[in-house]
């Protein structure tokens, strides 16, 4: 008769253990409920690139994040997190937002559009059109020095994107770097990624 006990409470114990695990299961699930595609400055972006340091910062832990420097590929990973049932954030940084036009351009059906430190003309050239813009956020520094994102040009790309561009403006300070368009530029907010990681995270949950 213990013996008969004990195997009941071993039992139940057994599926509550299974219960918790199936839980679990299903916040690790509900938890990575968007997907990332981050597509960095160039296709030999190194560690350096403000998309690729911060990776495992953006979304934390709620989003899949992975790179690519393919249009051609973001499209395809876009529609098979979709099939997933994912939404789906495209962001680019720096020549990279040329290529999240052109992902856009082929056909990505993403839940919004992130562009930091934009080449806006770039990208206004690919789209042609505001209409494949989802909705978007461009995150700029105000001394950004280099020359594919002159911050002159981020108010005259929201006014063309007629509604659809939100703009985030940083200031962060950094000591005076030989190379404009490099890591340690007001271009990349000086590695000092606070904010910007920030401003992503929050429009991620947004969408």
């Amino acid at each position: 008769m213990i013996a008969g006990r004990i195997f009941t409470l071993l039992r139940s114990v057994g599926m509550a253990a299974a219960l918790l695990g199936s839980f679990a299961s299903f916040d690790s699930a509900a938890a990575q409920s968007r997907a990332a595609i981050l597509m960095p400055d160039s296709a030999e972006a190194g560690s350096s690139d403000f998309l690729v340091r911060n990776k495992y910062r953006i979304g934390s832990g709620s989003t899949s994040a992975v790179v690519s420097t393919s249009p051609g590929e973001a499209v395809s990973i876009a529609r098979t997190e979709a099939a997933k049932g994912r939404k789906v954030i495209l962001i680019g940084f720096g020549h990279g937002t040329i290529d999240v036009a052109r992902a856009l351009v082929a056909g990505a059906q993403v839940s919004g559009v992130v562009l930091v430190s934009g080449a806006y003309d770039g990208v206004r050239s690919e789209l042609s059109s505001p209409a494949k813009l989802p909705r978007t956020l461009a995150i700029h520094h105000r001394a950004d020095a280099c020359d594919v994102s002159p911050p002159s040009a981020v108010a005259t790309f929201a006014k063309w994107a007629d509604g659809r561009v939100a703009v985030q403006w940083l200031n962060n300070r950094g000591p005076p770097v030989p190379d404009p368009c490099g890591p340690r530029s007001a271009h990349a907010f000086f590695m000092r990624d606070g904010s910007a990681v920030a401003a992503i995270n929050g429009f991620i949950r947004s969408r």
